[in-house]
């Protein structure tokens, strides 16, 4: 017990004084979020693992999810995609990227991916940017947001037509609305007519 207490300590001791580092992520708009990804996919987190890349040079957190609909990408009868995020924890050892979105098993999840890193997995789009989830909205409807605290602020509101002042949140009000304006999105940038 007291070998394992040591190395605990100092890596919570490392953490904690290591500098603090911004991630900076390029701001967006929820078109150019739509356009950029690879992968667009609506459903539930199945599971996650944690696994080294070859040479335990990187700590990845790989997770699996289950498929409800893939709104943009994704193979005629694919049911499940896996990605992987930098970060995770393997006994003593803890890497943790800042902003990097936690994922919890049977969370309902929208995500924006990637095409393949280096090691063949998509990635979440800009680190958090690309990772939302539904919540209690107003009477029946749901409301959206991002994974991570900061993910509406790092989104550049679109901009609005005839001189109207853009809105307070790039993010709708209702998650089903949200979805469907992805959908719209993905079939404007198929047929060309939107950039």
């Amino acid at each position: 017990m007291k070998r394992r207490a040591i190395p605990i300590f100092l890596t919570t001791l490392i953490i904690a004084i290591a500098p603090a580092r911004a991630t900076m992520v390029q701001r967006l708009s929820l078109p150019e979020l739509v356009q950029r990804s690879t992968t667009v996919v609506h459903g539930t987190v199945q599971e996650s693992h944690v696994g080294w890349e070859e040479g335990r040079a990187r700590l990845y957190t790989y997770v699996t999810i289950s498929a409800a609909e893939f709104l943009k990408g994704g193979a005629p009868g694919q049911k499940t995609i896996t990605f992987r995020q930098l970060g995770g924890r393997d006994g003593d050892t803890i890497v943790y990227v800042p902003g990097s979105p936690r994922f919890s098993p049977k969370e309902e999840v929208l995500l924006f991916l990637t095409g393949g890193d280096g090691g063949g997995y998509p990635q979440v789009m800009g680190i958090f940017q690309g990772a939302f989830r539904p919540v209690p909205g107003r009477g029946l409807a749901r409301g959206v947001e991002g994974l991570t605290t900061g993910t509406a602020a790092s989104l550049r509101p679109e901009p609005v037509r005839g001189g109207a002042a853009a809105p307070n949140s790039p993010l709708p009000e209702s998650f089903d609305g949200f979805l469907g304006q992805i959908r719209a999105w993905v079939k404007e940038q198929a047929r060309g007519t939107r950039p």
